[in-house]
């Protein structure tokens, strides 16, 4: 039972029996570490044990006291007692090490420079771990500087280390044989209650839609376009063999639409000699450090933060050079009509890239390079934890200056108009689920919120879907002129009445 009960308080610490490192603990009296060092061992968990067994049968010489007397043994065992309630509050209370923290130069050393000199003194960590991550393996193995941080996350660490050293005992599968490949991942879409068809339209990963309602919806009161929502999609896109003999390469370059319209200017260009093929890039961290979760593109050096950048991706549809002119476009409507300055002529000679009807896998032709199913949708209320919106930003500042002039406040009490975010000061008023911009943990706590969202309202569908990486290059000067070259495609109309 003593054992039990010693053993319960040493896991309080976060420590499990095969723990045998030294972990000091500053105490307030001289001498007390070494009984630290002890008691915060594997070792130490059987002589502390042994110790209270002593105590109760009046017989166990107790670290030198042994022969003195029945009073010599109580006294010395109340006095580690008393050591090890000590350590007990000191080491069960959480803090995460700031910048100025005796923790955090070492936890930063090892982010920047350990992990790449020595990684095996960080087992289970890669470079792109997190702060949080690396703060508890030097608080596991009792670096000196961290031995009284205990991050406050530690549920979290421990579950994200559970599923990277799942995912690393996993075998790797042969590589895929070179061509275009179907790939099903999510993509997502940040939009109000309009619904659209995904033709013609951008979208993102999850980071990216974040990425986007972070820097462009959010610092707007009431929200830009009025967004409310985002939409998840279940897609799997497989790009023509044209394309793949010219670049060697999954995805094209990501291309601009607005109101059902390419804008970019090499977008005719591109249809005409590859077909209708998915692009995607990646948004800079430098603006919101949102990420993926696995690697998402290969401009970058291994282990950065940008190995992970958040994606955008572009959805060829029907008559993609046709939308609505810029002067009949109302941002704020939720009906729509894109397809009304597309000629029938120009939509059966560009169809697009979405497969027709009845087709559950894209083929790789022109106008089949995906396919998609709506797979939910969350609201950013829920999300964020805004009870009513209009009540939020726009008639609680009104209520709350009839309050004072109705002496239901104090005359003193500051009312101030909600902002779901302000850049200026990184956080947001009435609400600070948007705060941290720059701050990797924080955007990767909404990415997951979000996710878990997702899971709570849709259970039918997987929580995450691995993404493929945007590996697009480039386009080389003069390719558009180039022979088409049609190795292993299958063969299609499409081509000899394209537009």
């Amino acid at each position: 039972a003593a054992m039990a009960e010693v053993s319960n308080l040493l896991q309080s610490f976060d420590l499990e029996a095969d723990d045998c490192v030294s972990h000091p603990v500053e105490v307030s009296q001289p001498g007390r570490g070494v009984l630290a060092r002890t008691l915060l061992s594997g070792l130490g968990k059987a002589l502390a044990a042994t110790a209270v067994l002593g105590f109760v049968g009046g017989s166990l010489e107790l670290m030198g006291v042994g022969g003195r007397g029945a009073h010599h043994r109580e006294a010395a065992f109340e006095s580690h007692l008393r050591d090890f309630t000590e350590l007990t509050s000191i080491m069960t209370k959480c803090r995460d090490s700031k910048e100025g923290d005796s923790c955090y130069f070492s936890v930063h050393w090892a982010m920047t420079e350990g992990i790449f000199g020595h990684p095996e003194w960080y087992q289970g960590l890669t470079p792109a771990s997190s702060f949080g991550e690396f703060q508890y393996s030097l608080y596991k193995s009792g670096a000196k500087n961290c031995t009284s941080f205990k991050p406050c996350n530690i549920e979290a660490i421990k579950t994200k280390k559970a599923a990277a050293v799942a995912a690393a005992a996993k075998p790797t599968p042969p590589p895929p044989p070179p061509g275009p490949r179907a790939q099903t991942f999510y993509m997502y879409r940040a939009q109000s209650e309009a619904s659209y068809p995904l033709e013609n339209i951008n979208t993102a990963d999850l980071a990216g839609s974040f990425w986007y309602l972070h820097n462009e919806v959010v610092v707007a009161t009431p929200r830009k376009y009025k967004i409310d929502r985002v939409k998840r999609f279940k897609v799997t896109v497989k790009n023509t063999w044209e394309f793949w003999n010219a670049h060697k390469r999954q995805f094209s370059a990501f291309v601009a639409y607005d109101a059902g319209g390419c804008t970019t200017p090499v977008c005719k260009d591109i249809y005409h000699q590859y077909g209708f093929v998915v692009g995607c890039q990646v948004q800079p961290l430098s603006v919101a450090k949102y990420m993926g979760r696995e690697q998402t593109n290969w401009q970058c050096r291994a282990g950065e933060d940008t190995c992970k950048a958040p994606i955008w991706y572009s959805l060829p549809g029907a008559c993609p050079a046709k939308g609505i002119p810029n002067g009949a476009i109302n941002p704020n409507s939720v009906d729509l009509d894109v397809d009304q300055y597309k000629s029938p002529e120009c939509t059966k000679r560009m169809p697009g890239g979405l497969c027709k009807a009845g087709v559950t896998e894209p083929t790789g032709a022109p106008d089949c390079t995906y396919t998609y199913e709506d797979a939910g949708e969350i609201f950013l209320d829920e999300l964020v934890g805004i009870q009513d919106y209009n009540q939020f930003w726009n008639t609680s500042y009104t209520q709350c200056m009839k309050d004072k002039a109705a002496h239901v406040l104090p005359a003193d009490h500051l009312c101030l108009h909600n902002k779901e975010y302000d850049p200026i000061t990184d956080t947001g008023v009435g609400t600070s689920f948007w705060a941290g911009k720059l701050d990797a943990d924080k955007c990767t706590d909404r990415l997951d919120k979000a996710r878990r969202l997702f899971k709570k309202n849709f259970p039918q569908f997987p929580e995450h879907l691995e993404e493929p990486a945007c590996e697009f290059d480039m386009y080389y000067d003069g390719e558009f002129t180039w022979s088409i070259n049609h190795t292993g495609s299958t063969k299609s109309d499409w081509w000899e009445q394209r537009m």
